[in-house]
């Protein structure tokens, strides 16, 4: 019993620790939905090392994002050097995602070489690898093919405004990382008084899982904690996305 429960309270320390929520999601094979293994066949290293997976994941993606958005501004800057070489805008944009190391915008640069609606297909791109970046180099595109204005110098504007935005939003995001870091160590604090207490003798959790009060403090601070931790991730979230 006190086996299962260091490890159930161990899976809310990282659910509450980790950046993103833990959500079990079925499996489907051949057409029928399986649902994943039962709690009750879960060992406490298993439970661990889905939470540690899970965490890896998450930063994961953050930095591939990063990536992205990196590799989105040099692809934009590019564009508009290969415009000002004296290029065609469709062999220009061409040259400049084959010469960028994250293919961002492949589809687009299939529709350019076949003479179809690259704004079209940029806006697409924009929106599945959420990069609003491609969606305004997709609106200087059609604006450009409609007027017939110059691309060269507002691709550039693009790429040196984006770039601003992105060292704005690192400096937020360190500024950030202080008030993140607090509120995770002030919610992980309640699992460390439990795990203190039981080394000092005092049994709360067998109080905690032995008693209908226990269980009912128990699932109040749990959902104390997460409530606490969801506020302060929507704080965090909204500063960066006004950026």
């Amino acid at each position: 019993m006190n086996t299962w429960a260091i490890a159930l309270l161990m899976s809310v320390a990282g659910y509450l620790l980790a950046p993103v929520p833990i959500r079990r999601r079925p499996i489907y094979l051949r057409g029928r939905e399986r649902e994943s293994s039962p709690r009750s066949s879960r060992t406490p290293g298993e439970v661990a090392a889905e939470v540690a997976r899970r965490t890896k994941q998450h930063f994961r993606r953050r930095r591939s994002q990063d990536a992205a958005r990196a590799a989105a501004v040099e692809l934009v800057a590019a564009f508009a050097a290969e415009l000002r070489a004296g290029q065609p805008v469709r062999q220009a944009f061409t040259r400049a995602q084959r010469s960028s190391p994250v293919p961002l915008a492949s589809r687009a640069v299939s529709v350019a070489e076949l003479g179809g609606d690259v704004p079209r297909v940029l806006r697409s791109e924009a929106q599945r690898v959420d990069l609003p970046i491609l969606q305004s180099l997709a609106a200087l595109w059609r604006v450009a093919e409609g007027s017939g204005a110059g691309l060269a110098q507002a691709a550039d504007r693009l790429a040196i405004a984006e770039a601003a935005n992105q060292v704005a939003r690192a400096e937020v995001a360190a500024q950030l990382a202080g008030p993140r870091a607090t509120a995770k160590v002030l919610a992980g604090l309640p699992i460390v008084g439990v795990i203190l207490g039981s080394g000092l003798g005092a049994s709360p959790i067998a109080w905690l899982f032995g008693s209908v009060w226990g269980l009912l403090v128990l699932a109040v601070g749990v959902g104390l904690e997460c409530l606490g931790l969801w506020w302060i991730s929507r704080l965090t979230k909204s500063v960066e996305r006004s950026l």
